[in-house]
Protein backbone atom coordinates (compact mmCIF):
# COMPACT_ATOMS: atom_id res chain seq x y z
CA UNK A 1 0.00 0.00 0.00
CA UNK A 2 1.72 3.28 -0.94
CA UNK A 3 0.76 7.33 -0.98
CA UNK A 4 -0.51 7.34 -4.22
CA UNK A 5 -3.53 4.51 -3.07
CA UNK A 6 -3.82 6.26 0.05
CA UNK A 7 -4.35 9.37 -1.95
CA UNK A 8 -6.81 7.89 -4.45
CA UNK A 9 -8.32 6.76 -1.27
CA UNK A 10 -9.33 10.14 0.27
CA UNK A 11 -10.01 12.00 -2.86
CA UNK A 12 -12.39 9.11 -4.32
CA UNK A 13 -14.74 7.97 -0.81
CA UNK A 14 -12.69 9.15 2.37
CA UNK A 15 -13.44 12.76 1.48
CA UNK A 16 -17.17 12.67 -0.35
CA UNK A 17 -19.21 12.78 3.02
CA UNK A 18 -17.26 16.21 3.81
CA UNK A 19 -18.17 17.58 0.70
CA UNK A 20 -21.85 16.74 1.24
CA UNK A 21 -21.36 18.27 4.28
CA UNK A 22 -20.22 21.64 2.83
CA UNK A 23 -22.37 21.71 -0.29
CA UNK A 24 -26.08 20.60 0.68
CA UNK A 25 -26.35 22.17 4.64
CA UNK A 26 -26.38 25.25 3.33
CA UNK A 27 -28.55 24.84 0.31
CA UNK A 28 -31.63 22.31 1.87
CA UNK A 29 -31.20 22.49 5.77
CA UNK A 30 -30.42 25.90 6.76
CA UNK A 31 -32.63 27.43 4.40
CA UNK A 32 -35.75 26.00 6.07
CA UNK A 33 -34.54 28.42 9.11
CA UNK A 34 -34.71 31.35 6.13
CA UNK A 35 -37.14 35.01 6.47
CA UNK A 36 -38.42 34.12 10.21
CA UNK A 37 -39.01 37.74 10.17
CA UNK A 38 -41.89 37.45 6.93
CA UNK A 39 -42.68 34.26 8.69
CA UNK A 40 -43.33 35.06 11.63
CA UNK A 41 -45.52 38.38 10.38
CA UNK A 42 -47.44 35.72 8.03
CA UNK A 43 -48.68 34.02 11.29
CA UNK A 44 -49.91 36.85 13.52
CA UNK A 45 -51.73 38.09 9.86
CA UNK A 46 -53.63 34.86 9.79
CA UNK A 47 -54.39 34.74 13.43
CA UNK A 48 -55.75 38.23 13.39
CA UNK A 49 -57.74 37.03 10.37
CA UNK A 50 -58.68 34.06 11.73
CA UNK A 51 -60.18 36.27 14.64
CA UNK A 52 -61.67 38.57 13.11
CA UNK A 53 -63.52 36.09 10.96
CA UNK A 54 -65.29 34.70 13.62
CA UNK A 55 -68.99 35.26 14.65
CA UNK A 56 -68.98 38.28 17.02
CA UNK A 57 -71.42 37.91 19.98
CA UNK A 58 -73.61 40.97 21.33
CA UNK A 59 -71.01 42.31 23.73
CA UNK A 60 -68.05 42.64 20.99
CA UNK A 61 -68.04 46.49 20.56
CA UNK A 62 -65.73 46.39 17.61
CA UNK A 63 -62.37 47.24 19.32
CA UNK A 64 -60.05 44.61 16.85
CA UNK A 65 -56.76 46.09 20.00
CA UNK A 66 -56.74 42.96 21.77
CA UNK A 67 -57.12 40.98 18.90
CA UNK A 68 -54.15 42.80 16.92
CA UNK A 69 -51.92 42.37 20.30
CA UNK A 70 -52.81 38.78 20.24
CA UNK A 71 -52.03 38.14 16.85
CA UNK A 72 -48.53 40.17 17.68
CA UNK A 73 -48.08 37.53 20.83
CA UNK A 74 -48.66 34.40 18.42
CA UNK A 75 -46.10 36.16 15.65
CA UNK A 76 -43.37 36.73 18.56
CA UNK A 77 -43.95 33.47 20.11
CA UNK A 78 -42.81 31.55 16.72
CA UNK A 79 -40.16 33.66 15.97
CA UNK A 80 -38.20 33.00 19.65
CA UNK A 81 -38.88 29.32 19.14
CA UNK A 82 -37.56 29.07 15.78
CA UNK A 83 -34.24 31.46 16.07
CA UNK A 84 -33.69 29.35 19.45
CA UNK A 85 -34.30 26.20 17.23
CA UNK A 86 -31.91 27.68 14.26
CA UNK A 87 -28.99 28.18 16.87
CA UNK A 88 -29.66 25.09 18.21
CA UNK A 89 -28.87 23.63 14.80
CA UNK A 90 -25.77 25.74 13.73
CA UNK A 91 -24.34 24.46 17.03
CA UNK A 92 -24.98 21.07 16.48
CA UNK A 93 -24.00 21.33 12.91
CA UNK A 94 -20.56 22.37 13.98
CA UNK A 95 -20.19 19.79 16.63
CA UNK A 96 -21.63 16.84 14.12
CA UNK A 97 -18.80 18.26 11.50
CA UNK A 98 -16.01 17.87 13.95
CA UNK A 99 -17.22 14.15 14.86
CA UNK A 100 -17.54 13.75 10.90
CA UNK A 101 -13.88 14.79 10.25
CA UNK A 102 -12.51 12.32 13.48
CA UNK A 103 -14.50 9.42 11.59
CA UNK A 104 -13.38 10.18 8.38
CA UNK A 105 -9.79 9.81 9.34
CA UNK A 106 -10.53 6.92 11.49
CA UNK A 107 -11.99 5.23 8.26
CA UNK A 108 -8.40 5.10 6.30
CA UNK A 109 -6.88 4.17 9.31
CA UNK A 110 -9.51 0.94 9.06
CA UNK A 111 -8.35 0.50 5.50
CA UNK A 112 -7.18 -3.68 4.90
CA UNK A 113 -3.19 -2.48 4.73
CA UNK A 114 -3.24 -0.98 8.28
CA UNK A 115 -4.55 -4.26 9.66
CA UNK A 116 -1.29 -4.67 11.69
CA UNK A 117 -2.29 -1.22 13.14
CA UNK A 118 -4.59 -1.01 14.73
CA UNK A 119 -6.35 2.42 15.65
CA UNK A 120 -7.22 2.38 19.41
CA UNK A 121 -10.03 5.41 19.10
CA UNK A 122 -11.57 7.42 16.85
CA UNK A 123 -10.44 10.60 18.81
CA UNK A 124 -8.23 13.69 17.14
CA UNK A 125 -5.44 13.31 19.72
CA UNK A 126 -5.21 9.66 18.73
CA UNK A 127 -5.58 9.65 15.40
CA UNK A 128 -3.12 12.87 15.31
CA UNK A 129 -0.77 10.82 17.11
CA UNK A 130 -1.42 7.69 14.87
CA UNK A 131 -0.71 9.04 11.80
CA UNK A 132 2.38 10.49 12.86
CA UNK A 133 3.63 6.91 13.93
CA UNK A 134 2.24 4.92 10.59
CA UNK A 135 2.31 7.75 7.29
CA UNK A 136 4.44 10.43 8.83
CA UNK A 137 1.95 12.83 8.18
CA UNK A 138 2.25 15.82 10.81
CA UNK A 139 -1.50 17.03 11.39
CA UNK A 140 -0.53 20.32 12.93
CA UNK A 141 2.17 21.44 10.13
CA UNK A 142 -0.91 21.75 7.58
CA UNK A 143 -2.68 25.09 6.64
CA UNK A 144 -5.88 23.93 8.02
CA UNK A 145 -4.99 22.34 11.17
CA UNK A 146 -5.80 25.59 12.91
CA UNK A 147 -9.07 25.58 11.68
CA UNK A 148 -9.54 21.57 12.62
CA UNK A 149 -8.48 22.47 15.96
CA UNK A 150 -10.94 25.37 16.82
CA UNK A 151 -13.34 23.28 15.61
CA UNK A 152 -12.40 20.74 18.71
CA UNK A 153 -13.43 23.05 20.79
CA UNK A 154 -16.41 24.47 19.51
CA UNK A 155 -17.70 20.86 19.48
CA UNK A 156 -16.53 20.18 22.98
CA UNK A 157 -18.64 23.23 23.89
CA UNK A 158 -21.20 22.39 22.09
CA UNK A 159 -21.39 18.88 23.77
CA UNK A 160 -20.07 19.83 27.55
CA UNK A 161 -21.02 23.61 28.16
CA UNK A 162 -18.58 25.47 30.51
CA UNK A 163 -15.22 23.54 30.91
CA UNK A 164 -11.64 23.99 29.27
CA UNK A 165 -12.91 23.92 26.10
CA UNK A 166 -15.06 26.45 26.57
CA UNK A 167 -12.79 28.91 28.07
CA UNK A 168 -9.80 28.10 25.32
CA UNK A 169 -12.78 29.05 22.90
CA UNK A 170 -13.29 32.46 24.60
CA UNK A 171 -9.95 33.49 24.16
CA UNK A 172 -9.87 32.29 20.61
CA UNK A 173 -13.29 33.97 19.59
CA UNK A 174 -15.13 35.73 22.24
CA UNK A 175 -17.64 36.88 19.79
CA UNK A 176 -18.99 33.15 19.52
CA UNK A 177 -20.62 34.01 23.32
CA UNK A 178 -22.39 37.13 22.31
CA UNK A 179 -25.91 36.97 21.11
CA UNK A 180 -25.62 38.50 17.63
CA UNK A 181 -28.58 40.29 18.18
CA UNK A 182 -27.76 42.15 21.04
CA UNK A 183 -24.09 42.83 19.99
CA UNK A 184 -25.62 44.68 16.95
CA UNK A 185 -27.30 46.71 19.36
CA UNK A 186 -23.93 47.43 21.34
CA UNK A 187 -21.98 48.21 18.13
CA UNK A 188 -24.29 50.34 16.68
CA UNK A 189 -24.66 52.22 20.49
CA UNK A 190 -21.08 52.42 20.37
CA UNK A 191 -20.78 50.69 23.98
CA UNK A 192 -18.00 47.97 25.30
CA UNK A 193 -19.13 44.42 24.52
CA UNK A 194 -20.76 42.83 27.23
CA UNK A 195 -19.05 39.87 29.45
CA UNK A 196 -19.52 36.63 28.59
CA UNK A 197 -21.71 34.31 31.09
CA UNK A 198 -21.72 30.81 31.77
CA UNK A 199 -22.13 28.35 28.73
CA UNK A 200 -25.07 26.53 30.08
CA UNK A 201 -27.44 25.71 27.35
CA UNK A 202 -25.81 25.67 24.10
CA UNK A 203 -28.27 22.71 23.15
CA UNK A 204 -31.64 25.02 23.55
CA UNK A 205 -29.59 27.75 21.28
CA UNK A 206 -28.07 29.83 24.04
CA UNK A 207 -24.75 30.93 25.50
CA UNK A 208 -22.91 29.68 22.38
CA UNK A 209 -23.05 31.68 19.08
CA UNK A 210 -21.80 29.64 16.07
CA UNK A 211 -23.08 31.48 12.90
CA UNK A 212 -23.93 30.33 9.38
CA UNK A 213 -21.02 32.42 8.00
CA UNK A 214 -18.83 30.45 10.62
CA UNK A 215 -19.75 27.10 9.58
CA UNK A 216 -19.52 27.66 6.01
CA UNK A 217 -15.47 28.77 6.85
CA UNK A 218 -15.43 25.10 9.32
CA UNK A 219 -16.94 22.93 6.74
CA UNK A 220 -14.52 24.34 3.90
CA UNK A 221 -11.64 23.96 6.35
CA UNK A 222 -12.34 20.78 6.90
CA UNK A 223 -12.27 19.73 3.18
CA UNK A 224 -9.28 21.52 2.61
CA UNK A 225 -7.32 19.70 5.96
CA UNK A 226 -8.26 16.48 3.69
CA UNK A 227 -7.10 17.63 0.48
CA UNK A 228 -3.78 18.48 2.52
CA UNK A 229 -3.65 15.61 3.60
CA UNK A 230 -4.10 13.78 0.11
CA UNK A 231 -1.34 15.92 -1.14
CA UNK A 232 0.81 14.85 1.38
CA UNK A 233 0.41 11.01 0.04
CA UNK A 234 0.92 12.64 -3.59
CA UNK A 235 4.42 13.64 -2.82
CA UNK A 236 4.99 10.52 -1.29
CA UNK A 237 3.59 8.00 -3.87
CA UNK A 238 5.89 5.54 -4.36
CA UNK A 239 6.58 5.45 -0.44
CA UNK A 240 4.64 1.98 1.02
CA UNK A 241 3.31 1.98 4.55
Amino acid sequence: MDGGYLSMQIRQWIIRPIIAFREYIFSDVLPAFSNLDQRANKIADEYFEGMGAQPADEDFDGDMSGYAEEARDQGQSWYDMMKSLRQTMLNLLAAGLFHLVEQQLGALCRDAGFLNKPLKETKLEVLTKWYKAHTGVEFETMPSWALIDELRYVANTVKHGEGPSARTLKSLRPELFRDPTFATIVNELGLSPFETRRVEAPLAGEDLFVTEELLRKYAEGSESFFREIAAYFDAHEDEYY
